[in-house]
C-alpha cells in the first residue's frame, strides 16, 4: 500500500501536499506498491523550503516549510519525491564533499521538480 500522511500547516497546504504527493507517486514511481511518506509542515531553520529523511526501504519523512505560496509548496514537494525515488532505487546519498548544487542527487531533484511543476500545472489548468 502506499500511504501519505500530512501534519501541520493550514488545510489548503496539506490538501496541495497530498495532491502533489500522489501526483509526483505516479509519474515518478507509477510501478511502486509499498510506499508510506509523512509530511510536516512546519517552520523550518534557514532558507530551505523541504528536507527529505530516509527512515527505511519504504519510508521517508519529508518537513516542508509551512506559509509557502502554493507553486513553491507544490515544487517543494516534487524536489523531496525525486529525493525518495532516489532512495527507494538505492542511489541515495550523497558526498557532503561536493557542493550542494553540484551534487547529482540535487542537480536530478531540481531538474526534475521544474518538469513536474509544469505537468502538474498543466494539468490542474486543463481541470479548472
Amino acid at each position: 500500500m502506499i500511504y501519505c500522511n500530512t501534519n501541520g500547516g493550514h488545510k489548503s497546504e496539506r490538501t496541495a501536499v497530498e495532491d502533489a504527493f500522489w501526483f509526483a507517486v505516479e509519474e515518478l514511481m507509477p510501478k511502486k506498491k509499498n510506499l508510506d511518506v509523512e509530511f510536516y509542515l512546519q517552520n523550518l531553520e534557514g532558507d530551505v523550503d523541504g528536507f527529505h529523511e530516509f527512515i527505511d526501504r519504504g519510508m521517508h519523512v519529508i518537513e516542508l516549510q509551512k506559509n509557502l505560496d502554493i507553486d513553491d509548496l507544490v515544487t517543494a514537494v516534487f524536489h523531496e519525491m525525486v529525493h525518495v525515488r532516489q532512495y527507494e532505487r538505492g542511489q541515495g546519498g550523497f558526498d557532503e564533499s561536493t557542493p550542494y548544487l553540484e551534487r547529482p542527487c540535487e542537480i536530478e531533484a531540481y531538474h526534475l521538480q521544474e518538469e513536474l511543476f509544469d505537468k502538474w500545472k498543466h494539468q490542474h489548468s486543463e481541470s479548472h
